[in-house]
C-alpha cells in the first residue's frame, strides 16, 4: 500500500483527457491498495495546463472535484506550510507543480506524474 499524489496532467488522464497514462501510471491508479490523493494544487495544475493551450477538457471545466470524488481520490488539504515549503524549491517550476512538490514531501507521498 502506497500513497500517490496527482499531477493536473495525470488527474486529467485518469478522467479521460486529453492525456494518456503510462502502463505504470495506470496499474498505480487501478491498484485498490494504493491511496491516491488530489489537492487545490493539482487542479490549479490541471487549469494552468488548460490556460497554456497544452489541454481541452470542457465537459471536465468546474467539475474536477466532483470527477476525482467519482474515481475515489481522496482530497489532500493545501496549507499554508505547503506553500511555505513551494517556496524554497527550484523557482524554475511554475507554483502549482513546486506546491505539489512540498505537499508530496511532506504528507509524504509519491508524486504521479506523465514526466
Amino acid at each position: 500500500m502506497s500513497d500517490f499524489l496527482l499531477d493536473g496532467a495525470t488527474l486529467l488522464a485518469a478522467l479521460g483527457a486529453p492525456f494518456r497514462l503510462r502502463a505504470e501510471a495506470h496499474a498505480i491508479l487501478t491498484e485498490r491498495a494504493n491511496t491516491i490523493y488530489v489537492s487545490a494544487a493539482t487542479f490549479l495544475d490541471a487549469y494552468e495546463l488548460e490556460q497554456d493551450a497544452r489541454a481541452e477538457f470542457p465537459t471536465l471545466r468546474g467539475r474536477l472535484q466532483s470527477a476525482a470524488t467519482q474515481m475515489g481520490f481522496i482530497a489532500l488539504e493545501t496549507s499554508p506550510a505547503h506553500v511555505d515549503r513551494a517556496a524554497t524549491l527550484a523557482a524554475a517550476l511554475p507554483w502549482p507543480r513546486r506546491i505539489l512538490r512540498a505537499q508530496a514531501e511532506m504528507h509524504p507521498a509519491t508524486l504521479l506524474t506523465l514526466e
